[in-house]
C-alpha cells in the first residue's frame, strides 16, 4: 500500500530530510542550482524548499523514505503550456509560458526528473509514450529530446520519423556549452552540465545528438543534402 502524506507527515519529513548540519546525510552533499542559461552554482536556499517538495513527490511516487533519496540538481525552466512538461495524449493545454523547474534526483543510483511549477511537484508518468519505441526510462527521463533529435533527423534525411529507432543514450557530463561538439572557430562558456549522448538510426546508419536534457544537437553536424 502507498503511503499518503498527511501535513504532520510531511512536516516531519522535511524537518528530517532539509535540517540539520550534516548536508550530505540529508540528500544535499553535491546538489546544484542551474539557471536558465546553463550557470551552476552550489544549491541555492530558494531552490532546496523547491527540491524539497521534488522529493516528497518522488517518494510518494516510489513509495519510499525521504531520506532514500538525493538531491542532484533544480535547473530553472520555462515550461511551454500548461502541461508543465508532461503532455498526455488526447489532451488540449493552454499555449502559456509557465516559469519552474526540472529537480533531478537519485534514488539506488537511479536518475529520476520531477517538474515544478507554481510550488507545485508532481513525477511526469505518461499515459503511453509521446513517440512510439521509446522505453520508459528514456519516457521518465530524456523523451522529449529523444523526440526532438528525431524529428530533426527525419526531416535531414527527408525520411519518415516513424523509420528512425532511438538505439541507445549514454549519461555524460558537458564541461562546456559545446556540448561536446565545438566548433573550433567558436567560442564557448565554461558550464557542468548532465546530459546524454543519443544514437539514433536510420537502416545500417547511426547518428549521435547531444543534450543537456534542454538543447538537443546533431554531433557532427549532419547534411541535409
Amino acid at each position: 500500500m502507498r503511503k499518503r502524506w498527511t501535513p504532520l507527515a510531511v512536516g516531519v519529513a522535511l524537518a528530517a530530510f532539509g535540517c540539520g548540519n550534516d548536508d550530505d546525510a540529508a540528500g544535499y552533499g553535491t546538489a546544484r542550482t542551474v539557471t536558465g542559461d546553463g550557470q551552476v552554482s552550489s544549491i541555492t536556499v530558494e531552490d532546496r524548499s523547491i527540491a524539497d517538495k521534488a522529493v516528497l513527490a518522488l517518494a510518494d511516487h516510489l513509495d519510499v523514505p525521504v531520506t532514500a533519496i538525493r538531491v542532484d540538481s533544480v535547473r530553472a525552466v520555462e515550461w511551454r503550456d500548461s502541461s508543465i512538461g508532461c503532455p498526455q495524449p488526447g489532451e488540449a493545454y493552454l499555449q502559456v509560458i509557465t516559469p519552474g523547474h526540472k529537480i533531478t534526483l537519485r534514488h539506488e543510483g537511479k536518475l529520476h526528473v520531477v517538474h515544478e511549477a507554481n510550488g507545485n511537484a508532481f513525477v511526469c508518468v505518461r499515459r503511453k509514450p509521446a513517440v512510439s519505441g521509446l522505453t520508459e526510462k528514456l519516457e521518465l527521463v530524456w523523451a522529449e529530446q529523444a523526440a526532438i533529435a528525431r524529428e530533426d533527423l527525419a526531416s535531414k534525411l527527408n525520411v519518415d520519423a516513424s523509420q528512425i529507432i532511438v538505439a541507445s543514450a549514454r549519461a555524460t557530463t558537458w564541461t562546456d556549452t559545446s556540448l561536446g561538439c565545438a566548433d573550433p572557430d567558436a567560442s564557448y562558456d565554461d558550464v557542468r552540465a548532465e546530459g546524454f549522448v543519443l544514437t539514433l538510426r536510420h537502416g545500417s546508419r547511426n547518428f549521435t545528438y547531444h543534450t543537456d536534457l534542454d538543447r538537443v544537437i546533431a554531433c557532427p553536424p549532419i547534411s541535409e543534402d
